[in-house]
């Protein structure tokens, strides 16, 4: 007997020797299987988010895949940030008049199995055009009440105060969206040092003394 589909087997729930029916409407179930790779999730998504999904694929603003999907993020409940890619599958013909919210599926692969069928999950779909912009270290970034701030390097080594607005955390770094500028130089030790205005020797920092420093 072959199973249709692969996947992954449940519990057997008839065991040899069982008299076991297949009539229809009447028949024995021998056991359950699920399919595991690909996954499928499943997601409401608010009109708003919807409408700006829509309005983004058709001024061709979205990074899509090599079918021409949107890409999309999942993380599990136990994951810091959204370390699974996928893309939208399929987007649902109307919205829910109750909850506002359309069904979005989507698809992605699962080699690993590490996403299990009936967990719950996190999707992250694209909300804004894709663009190029700057990533900083954790480290780097200062706080001055509500403020964010970074401290960057300006003419003659001389630290400059700069204001910040960040976006989400990427790979260990988080997303500048206003504020700094790509190729900037900024200061990510010795931050509690350093002032607005004074001159500084700068060490450029190689991305494997920043890994090592952020463990």
């Amino acid at each position: 007997m072959r199973a249709p589909v692969d996947g992954r087997i449940g519990r057997a729930l008839v065991t040899p020797g069982n008299f076991v029916s297949g009539i229809p409407a009447a028949n024995t179930m021998l056991t359950t299987i699920v399919s595991v790779d690909p996954m499928y999730v499943i997601a409401d998504v608010d009109e708003v988010s919807m409408l700006n999904l829509r309005r983004l694929l058709a001024e061709h603003a979205l990074a899509l895949d090599e079918q021409g999907r949107v890409r999309v993020e999942v993380g599990l409940t136990d994951e810091v940030g959204f370390p699974h890619v996928g893309a939208v599958e399929s987007l649902g013909n109307r919205l829910d008049e109750g909850t506002g919210t359309i069904l979005l599926r989507a698809v992605g692969p699962n080699a690993d199995q590490k996403l299990v069928p009936g967990l719950f999950a996190r999707v992250r779909v694209p909300s804004t055009a894709t663009k190029k912009t700057p990533l900083v270290p954790e480290r780097a970034i200062g706080t001055d009440q509500s403020q964010k701030f970074v401290l960057v390097l300006g003419e003659g080594d001389t630290v400059q105060y700069r204001a910040v607005k960040l976006g989400p955390a990427v790979d260990g770094k988080r997303v500048v969206r206003e504020g700094l500028q790509a190729g900037e130089k900024i200061v990510v030790n010795g931050l509690q040092r350093v002032r607005p205005g004074t001159k500084v020797a700068p060490h450029a920092e190689s991305e494997a003394s920043a890994a090592s420093a952020a463990r």
